[in-house]
């Protein structure tokens, strides 16, 4: 029997064939045991139908990987699902992967690796300079570190903003807030901060930002910066919705508004990034969260490495876009003051995936078609016909990333009249096909 774990190598072989021990699934499976530390798992080799005969045993020639991604946090361990599922399906690869932190070091073993590929979260030149000077193909998963050479796969962060900045105005939330607790400048929270502030400008919604003070350091917070935090809340308008730059610094903004108190959501809504479920979960209430598709990240890293391994030319930059927002306790409000756009936006989400129009949220109300859409262009900016698109839209999206339906299924699903409509209105809103986005969502 061949060892799947070697050490710290984690090596994913190339399976074929229809045995249901030897699928590429069963092999994805038994490396997100070894990934999520199951010790009590002993190794196993899955078993190769070759030319129609008996299953064999056999590796054959893996590509050795190194993951320099962090383990500590959960969107690091969703791109290290990623890279597995790739490799899994298409390998065999043996990934060299250990416990790690974001900010730690290039490992002392890199230098003089014998290695064929590296993937990377380069957060410091210091490691840019580390896996340049391998040689070795890399790609990059963060971005912090700016002309690198070196490609990268990340997330699309403006989309990620317009996805936080929907929710929020799906919910009628005429006062949204930023809040980051990094104090130095960092691409991908400016990109963030910047494209909501301009949504919001957009939609005269107002917009507040929380003044951070430089910090030193990472990790617990002191007690000056909890009462800043707390005071800068309790200053805001309410009912107000806050999109944090990650789930960790949401989690932290929930705890500091229950300590005031602050009613979560009534007075305070609370948005996360990445869909960490440890912090999504462990929040109270538990903490809506934007799923950046860091999955896919790794997938599609994965991919382009096997790419430049190859000999091949893969794009200096490609992001993608996220799943959507994962809505939990902490956002789940309609924010109105007025009594009938608060009946009008329930009425649409509860029913915007049947065949409804403006007039019949007008009817349900007993208001005029007029009065409805005054009603909600004071409240949240748009129209009924243009809220009840969104979450049409929203609905597709979601069906399209989680399900494997036919358009004219997922057409039917969310009140369009035909898969043709839906194409058509699709790309002209998205930017992109059906086809397309869902080919993105699922890697």
């Amino acid at each position: 029997m061949l060892p799947l774990v070697q050490g710290t190598h984690l090596l994913l072989p190339l399976v074929q064939g229809g045995e249901r021990g030897g699928s590429a699934a069963a092999a994805f499976e038994y490396s997100c045991a070894i990934l999520k530390g199951k010790p009590d798992q002993r190794p196993m080799s899955l078993p190769i139908r070759v030319d129609g005969h008996s299953p064999v045993k056999t590796m054959i020639n893996p590509a050795r990987v190194a993951v320099l991604v962090e383990t500590s946090r959960g969107h690091g361990r969703q791109i290290i699902d990623g890279v597995a599922r790739y490799a899994a399906e298409k390998g065999p690869w043996s990934i060299r992967l250990e416990p790690r932190n974001l900010q730690d070091p290039p490992p002392r073993w890199l230098t003089g690796w014998d290695g064929d590929g590296i993937i990377v979260r380069c957060e410091s030149a210091t490691m840019a300079r580390a896996v340049l000077a391998t040689g070795l193909p890399v790609i990059d998963v963060r971005g912090s570190v700016p002309d690198t050479g070196i490609p990268l796969v990340g997330v699309d962060n403006d989309s990620i903003a317009d996805a936080a900045f929907d929710h929020f105005q799906e919910r009628g939330f005429r006062h949204l807030a930023w809040c980051d607790f990094v104090g130095r400048k960092r691409l991908w929270i400016d990109q963030r901060r910047g494209r909501l502030a301009r949504r919001t400008a957009d939609a005269a919604i107002s917009f507040a930002t929380f003044p951070v003070r430089r910090r030193a350091r990472h990790g617990a917070w002191s007690p000056r910066e909890m009462t800043d935090l707390k005071d800068w809340l309790a200053g805001l308008p309410r009912p107000v919705g806050i999109l944090a730059s990650d789930d960790e610094q949401a989690h932290t903004v929930l705890n500091a508004a229950r300590q005031l108190p602050l009613r979560v959501p009534d007075d305070v809504a609370v948005l996360g990034i990445d869909n960490d479920e440890i912090f999504c979960r462990a929040s109270n209430p538990p903490l809506s969260s934007v799923d950046v598709n860091a999955v896919a990240v790794g997938y599609q890293a994965a991919a382009m490495l096997a790419q430049r391994m190859r000999g091949g030319r893969v794009p200096a930059r490609t992001y993608l876009p996220p799943r959507g927002v994962v809505t939990r306790p902490s956002t789940d409000i309609v924010a109105v003051e007025s009594p009938d756009a608060a009946a009008a936006l329930r009425y649409i989400r509860e029913h915007a995936c049947r065949p409804i129009d403006a007039p019949h949220v007008a009817g349900y109300l007993s208001i005029s078609r007029s009065t409805l859409d005054r009603t909600l262009q004071t409240a949240i900016g748009q129209s009924a016909t243009a809220a009840i698109m969104q979450v049409r839209l929203a609905q597709v999206k979601a069906d399209l990333a989680n399900t494997d339906l036919p358009l004219t299924a997922i057409a039917s699903r969310a009140g369009f009249a035909s898969a043709q409509h839906l194409a058509n209105l699709f790309r002209e809103r998205i930017g992109t096909t059906p086809g397309r986005y869902r080919h993105e969502m699922r890697h």
